[in-house]
This record gives structure tokens, sequence and C-alpha cells, in this order.
């Protein structure tokens, strides 16, 4: 990793899921929070609206309020598929949120690029959604030099399973499972959307090719509780190994 990234602080923001269960004003309060950290960057990992096309405007419209120093990416996530993926991109398009789904942008020091430059340089990539989107690694992958160090973006953990060995990631970011929204005593969660149980609930975890942070998210969705799983916001520092 280039030197000058050293010490650059993520804001890792996932699943806000304005809706019937996430209040607006709820939402407000974690935009603030979130520029209380004074982040470099912010990722959003997807599922921004929940159970109506009604929630699109003001559920996504709130994000352009967070204030990263450098910028701010998205992909989107299966409810917003749901809701409307092609309202819910012409909404980013609206607050000048770029997304990436199954493509990527170049983090330099000065901010964000399209294409790659000489010198200081990330790649931020980004796959579609794997239950209702398109997984296209190769397309978020293409081009992009491989001297360049690459954080993926995918909104379901699951996608790191089928991340080829020949695939450079050195980081994934997802959100999708909640932790389980739920998390009974002695018995874990009851119930998680992933393939592979208790492996991508949350935290810090080890795909077969790379590590993936998976946030527990912010809102509520399928059921209006939590317990045992509280509501998140990632904060990441990346740091050159001595």
């Amino acid at each position: 990793m280039p030197r000058e990234f050293d010490g650059l602080q993520i804001a890792h923001v996932s699943d806000t899921h304005y809706g019937p269960y996430t209040s607006l004003s709820y939402l407000q309060s974690v935009v603030e929070r979130v520029n209380q950290l004074k982040p470099d960057l912010i990722l959003l990992t997807g599922d921004y609206v929940h159970r109506t096309p009604l929630a699109i405007e003001p559920g996504i419209g709130l994000l352009k309020e967070l204030r990263p120093r450098l910028g701010m990416i998205a992909v989107l996530g299966n409810h917003d598929h749901w809701e409307g993926a092609d309202a819910c991109r012409a909404m980013f398009k609206k607050t000048a949120i770029p997304l990436i789904d199954n493509a990527h942008l170049y983090l330099t020091p000065d901010g964000l690029l399209n294409d790659a430059k000489a010198g200081a340089t990330l790649c931020i990539a980004g796959v579609g959604d794997l239950w209702e989107g398109d997984v296209r690694l190769s397309d978020a992958l293409w081009g992009i030099p491989d001297s360049i160090p690459r954080i993926l973006l995918s909104h379901n953990p699951d996608v790191a399973e089928s991340i080829p060995p020949e695939a450079r990631i050195d980081l994934m970011l997802s959100g999708h499972t909640h932790g389980g929204q739920v998390s009974l005593p002695f018995i874990g969660a009851p119930f998680a959307p992933t393939a592979y149980g208790a492996k991508y609930l949350g935290g810090l975890c080890h795909g077969p090719q790379c590590r993936v942070i998976v946030s527990r998210g912010v809102g509520l969705a399928a059921f209006p509780i939590r317990f045992g799983v509280p509501s998140e916001i990632g904060r990441i520092t990346l740091r050159i190994d001595a």
C-alpha cells in the first residue's frame, strides 16, 4: 500500500433500510455520527431502502449529507433491487454519489478518479448484488494495474467464496447479514441470510482468498427488533505493516 494512505480513515455504512422499521430521524443521527468521525472515505454497501419504493428518494437522498474528506462510493443491495433498482440508481445519480456495481474507481490523496494515474493510488471496486443483481468480478477488476491494491465492495459477503485465486483482492467490505439481527444466549443467531452459517455474521472474517469486514448494519429488516446485535458504523484504519 502506498505510504500516503497509511492511517487512511474509512467509514463503512451498510443496510440503512429506510422504511417502516427505521425512521428518517434515526438515520439523520447516524449521518451526524459518521460525520463526527471525520472520515477520509465513506464506503456504502447496500440496502438503503425497505419494503416501499416511496423510501427511495428520502432514504438515499439523506446520504448526500455525509461529508467525507476525499469521497464516497456505493453499491446496491438486494432490497434496493426489490424496491426498484433503476429508481435507486437515478437517485444516486441525483445525489452525485457514484455507484460501482461491476465497476471501479481510483482513490488518490486528492480524491476519486475514473482512471489510474502515476503516484499513490488505491482501487475501490464493486460488484452487483448476489441475489438480485449480476456479480461480474472480471468487469469490476478489468484494467486495474497489478501493482494497485484493491478494496472490493459487495453487499452480500457470500461473494467471497467465489473469488478465484488469481484475482487480487486485498480487502472486501460487505453487509447484508445484520449479524443475524437477533443473537440468543447459548444459541447465537437463529437465522441469517447467508449460505455459510456463522462465518459471515459480522466483523473481520476470513474468506478463501481475502479478509472480509462484514457490517452488522445500521437499520432493521425482516422484523422490527434487534437483540444482542447492536447497530454499527464501521471505522476502518488502513495501516502499513511494520
